[in-house]
């Protein structure tokens, strides 16, 4: 654009400031904490200036310049012959109608118009022309041609002029009247009838307007307004936790909440001609899931109403727009302002960041951090798998980076402190190799070149994240609770309660994930992450369920710490209210005695509560037993003075406390039956500072109340049998040993039996030793025995053998050889026997 005409444009928009007051500063708000959004800083808008009254054309056109509203060329002339194209005007409207911060947040978000780009200079001015609504009457400035296109480098017509004119100061003009409106007549006569066409003689509508009638129309737009003033638009940036089509929230922060209208924009990313504007009453949000979890940055006016929702990500689709897709880094025109580049991940379809670890594939891009050495300050995030030289970018971590968690499956939807915070809601491990995915980031570009060679530092380009946002947590996020006053009907709003009594509607009809039921009964206690449609839902108390039983207040604590209640079996219990959400005293009576209250405990083993809601004078009904901890209206508890044995009848004598929550109240003592195997058990207790808890049941002939179900006051049923067993065991083991001591010792003339059993072993063992002794010694005897035989036999078979060689060799006498060898034979005989009688003493 010529520099002159720049020049022009700027000087009267610096002083114009706007025709209409469509931007003021906004509220002021608390101080945020360290992880809530920070807001764009404001300004103070500056007081309105009244125009005055001039006439005649020159007149006009020398208020605009006294006023300094223009300034000319460097010639010292301001062109007044020369026309002005449709860019400029817009620019010099938008900025003068108070929208200059507006146009430079928009510039390169979005693609209206297929003439003009993202990058086109005059991108902002023209979507803020387009999109923002005139405060006179709520429609936009600008239309585009019907083919869709702009032509922004086409001079400005007098009829194109003046419809801009009309639209900006004609309070009555309806979005009907644009409709049937006749070109340029209708515009031309309501401009005529404004005043906007006062000094300017306009012979073709069609023709391009020169500079002198542009200002003078100008002059007359502005008087016609009265007076102008300059206000910044308001920016903010975070993650939607809840949508509908009168409230936007971000980072599940109800300080961040805004009302949106039906000509709020939200801005979707979509590079298509005219595709990726759409006006908030156009968008089907019964898709909530959809925008849950966007990062988005939020344009806000005066009235705290959203004019721009621009979305940077979002759950289904990470960075924005479409052609920002998983390992590459792109120069993203939709995060201009925000970041240059941004980088995603693979994104599974999971709800955690557990599972969406375990579907990383080979080759897909995931991310890890990179600790310092202290293993607990980030130094980096890398991207894995990217299209960049290496496959890997790092991005620089530091205190201006932002980080988010967008999780909707497990309500977390927020801006966190820090990179360690959102890491703890991921469950992320800090160890080498621990993959994430479902992350998109924001980064920019810097470098350094040294000028003195003597001064190190690293030239290579460093990445700074600028915003990192994690698609994935394990931990889930814990809601609102409230409860329904009333439920559904045929206006599927349902009237809730909050602890401190305020009521508040919520509107089921886009709820389309419990749709067409489970809005709450009425008293049911529920939670949510906030009352908008298609919210995380849980039921903490089911009024009709016996699971939840009604019972009624029978004590409250003087310090209202502990509360007594008694369900309508008559069964006794108390609970811890400390940490409880009580619903409410406003409606349905008040935490005291006699008022029915239903109830949610932590567990079955729990006394602690952590929801009551007041009753009033409801019926009761159901039992806690199985619910919580409880004693009945016959249940005793006190200390053992006595056990003992009256007439073979077990007995105790009790010091008890009739009044079970109230240790003061005590009534004395009492006698009680109780059963044998109870007997050894109580006696432990006998004399001790360990109370016992019983029941007690109807009198027996004498008048005394049997004791039964006795167990150890300070513990638990399940620890109490294991005590008891205990005790048993160990008083087995003492009777068995007793048993063994009495059958193994016994008195007797001073010794024990023991001794007298060992002495008399002593002497047997004595006696046999001897008895061993002599068998040795005969052993031995007849081992010689035996010996001297086995020589006799050896001489005579030597005798034999000789006497076989003689008898062989010399025909001796057969009678003599005969009676050798039957002298022979007894000898064997008698040898044998010998032998024999060997063998059997071994």
């Amino acid at each position: 654009m010529n520099k002159k005409i720049i020049s022009l444009v700027l000087a009267l928009v610096m002083v114009l400031g706007t025709f209409t007051s469509v931007f003021a500063e906004a509220a002021p708000k608390a101080d945020a904490k360290k992880e809530e959004v920070k807001k764009t800083e404001t300004k103070k808008a500056e007081a309105g200036e009244k125009v005055e009254k001039v006439v005649g054309k020159d007149n006009k056109i020398q208020y605009v310049i006294d006023k300094k509203l223009v300034e000319g060329y460097e010639d010292g002339t301001y062109g007044l012959d020369k026309n002005i194209k449709r860019s400029e005007i817009t620019r010099l409207l938008v900025l003068a109608n108070g929208n200059e911060e507006l146009a430079k947040q928009l510039q390169g978000s979005m693609k209206i118009y297929s003439d003009v780009d993202a990058k086109h200079w005059a991108n902002g001015v023209i979507s803020v022309g387009t999109t923002v609504p005139s405060d006179a009457n709520g429609i936009a400035m600008l239309a585009g041609y019907p083919d869709g296109s702009f032509k922004p480098e086409n001079d400005v017509t007098y009829a194109e002029l003046a419809k801009m004119l009309v639209v900006l100061a004609k309070k009555d003009l309806t979005a009907d009247m644009v409709k049937n409106a006749k070109w340029a007549t209708s515009w031309m006569t309501w401009a005529a009838q404004l005043g906007i066409l006062d000094d300017v003689n306009v012979v073709d509508s069609n023709k391009a307007a020169n500079r002198a009638d542009a200002f003078t129309m100008i002059y007359n737009a502005l008087y016609t307004m009265k007076e102008f003033k300059r206000v910044p638009a308001n920016e903010t940036r975070g993650i939607i936790s809840n949508l509908t089509k009168d409230v936007l929230t971000l980072n599940q922060d109800s300080k961040m909440e805004y009302k949106v209208t039906g000509n709020t924009v939200f801005v979707t990313g979509k590079d298509a001609v005219r595709q990726q504007i759409v006006p908030l009453d156009k968008l089907d949000l019964k898709a909530t899931d959809y925008y849950l979890g966007s990062l988005v940055r939020v344009l806000v006016n005066e009235k705290n109403e959203v004019t721009h929702i621009i979305e940077l990500g979002n759950p289904a689709e990470l960075a924005k727009p479409e052609y920002a897709t998983e390992g590459k880094v792109v120069a993203n025109n939709v995060w201009k302002g925000v970041a240059d580049y941004t980088i995603e991940t693979v994104n599974p379809r999971v709800n955690n960041a557990a599972a969406a670890q375990k579907e990383i594939k080979v080759g897909q891009t995931y991310a890890t951090v990179k600790f310092n050495d202290n293993n607990i300050d980030a130094e980096y995030i890398r991207f894995h798998n990217v299209d960049v030289k290496g496959k890997v970018i790092d991005l620089k971590i530091n205190d201006k980076t932002e980080f988010y968690v967008a999780n909707p499956a497990n309500n977390q939807m927020k801006k966190v402190a820090d990179i360690n915070a959102a890491l703890a809601l991921i469950g992320f491990h800090n160890y080498d190799g621990y993959k994430l995915a479902g992350v998109y980031a924001g980064f920019d570009t810097d470098g350094m070149k040294a000028n003195y060679k003597a001064i190190n530092f690293n030239e290579a380009k460093r990445h700074t994240a600028k915003v990192v946002v994690f698609n994935f947590v394990n931990k889930a996020a814990e809601g609102e609770k409230f409860r329904v006053i009333e439920s559904s009907g045929s206006t599927f709003k349902t009237t809730l309660e909050k602890t401190d009594g305020t009521l508040v509607e919520r509107n089921n009809v886009y709820d389309t994930s419990r749709f067409p039921l489970e809005y709450g009964d009425k008293l049911d206690v529920i939670e949510l992450d906030t009352v908008r449609e298609g919210s995380f839902y849980k039921t903490l108390i089911d009024h009709s369920s016996s699971e939840f039983p009604i019972v009624k207040i029978t004590k409250v604590d003087s310090d209202k710490k502990f509360i007594e209640i008694e369900d309508i079996r008559g069964e006794k219990s108390f609970l811890d209210i400390r940490d409880a959400k009580i619903f409410s005293d406003k409606r349905y009576g008040k935490l005291e005695e006699g008022t029915a209250i239903q109830f949610a405990v932590k567990n079955a083993k729990s006394n602690e509560a952590k929801v009551i809601s007041l009753l009033g004078d409801a019926k009761l009904r159901d039992s806690i037993v199985g619910i919580l901890p409880t004693a009945d209206k016959a249940q005793r508890v006190g200390y053992v003075v006595d056990v003992k044995n009256v007439n073979g009848v077990w007995h105790m004598v009790a010091k008890v406390d009739y009044n079970l929550f109230d240790e003061a109240d005590r009534n004395g003592y009492a006698t009680y039956i109780v059963a044998n195997e109870d007997v050894e058990a109580l006696k432990a207790f006998k004399g001790t500072d360990k109370k016992i808890s019983f029941k007690v049941f109807e009198r027996n002939n004498n008048g005394l109340y049997i004791a039964t179900d006795i167990r150890n006051n300070d513990l638990d049923q399940k620890e109490f049998d294991a005590y008891v067993k205990d005790l048993q065991e160990k008083l087995a083991a003492a009777k068995k040993a007793e048993a063994e001591k009495q059958a193994t010792m016994h008195t007797l003339g001073g010794k024990t039996l023991a001794k007298e059993k060992y002495t008399k072993a002593e002497i047997a063992n004595k006696a046999a030793a001897e008895t061993a002794r002599e068998n040795l010694v005969k052993y031995q005897e007849a081992v010689k025995e035996l010996k001297a035989a086995e020589e006799k036999v050896n001489k005579l078979e030597e005798e034999l053998k000789l006497a076989k060689t003689v008898y062989t060799k010399a025909d001796l006498n057969q009678g003599y050889v005969n009676n050798r060898v039957k002298a022979f034979n007894d000898l064997l005989d008698s040898d044998t026997t010998t032998y024999a009688g060997v063998e059997k003493i071994k």
